[in-house]
């Protein structure tokens, strides 16, 4: 990524109140990375619990059950949000030219379209599903990508603080 193209923006991060905390209060990174990863353990848990019933692996699993793991699923993501809007703030001119965290952005845009396809698309059906009954193909291969997109953004995360530019 181009230096001019991120600049601006990447200097508004590092001017917010939350980047001069994060950059000077000596804890706060350390704990908002622990905050991160227990809303990354929530979310990913949550959602293996949904498409892993969906796929099929789980038709034990009650599918209204499974689906009410939805709204913890969006709360540790806005968990997850937030706390990733703050690393950005601490250092942004890190995280802009990183291709890991570029990746990863990617990644998370495409989890999100992935997610509203199975809300507007097969939400209703699959809540409909007696235990046991098989979702249909178009459903198992929306939460087949939920999982690889997501183990995606988790294996591009980790891979932030190893790749330079």
């Amino acid at each position: 990524m181009d230096y001019d193209t991120y600049a601006p923006l990447a200097s508004w991060f590092e001017a917010t109140w939350v980047g001069d905390q994060m950059r000077n209060i000596f804890w706060l990174f350390p704990l908002m990375e622990t905050i991160h990863f227990c809303g990354l353990t929530v979310m990913f848990g949550s959602l293996l619990v949904i498409d892993v019933r969906v796929v099929g692996f789980g038709r034990f699993i009650n599918m209204d059950a499974a689906l009410k793991f939805i709204p913890i699923a969006i709360g540790a993501f806005l968990v997850n949000l937030i706390t990733g809007i703050a690393f950005l703030c601490a250092d942004p001119f890190r995280y802009f030219p990183n291709i890991a965290f570029q990746w990863k952005l990617g990644l998370i845009v495409i989890a999100g379209l992935n997610a509203l396809w199975f809300w507007f698309g097969e939400h209703d059906v699959l809540k409909q599903l007696a235990d046991g009954e098989d979702a249909e193909f178009r459903a198992k291969v929306i939460a087949g990508l939920s999982i690889a997109i997501w183990v995606g953004v988790i294996i591009f995360g980790r891979m932030i603080p190893y790749v330079e530019y």
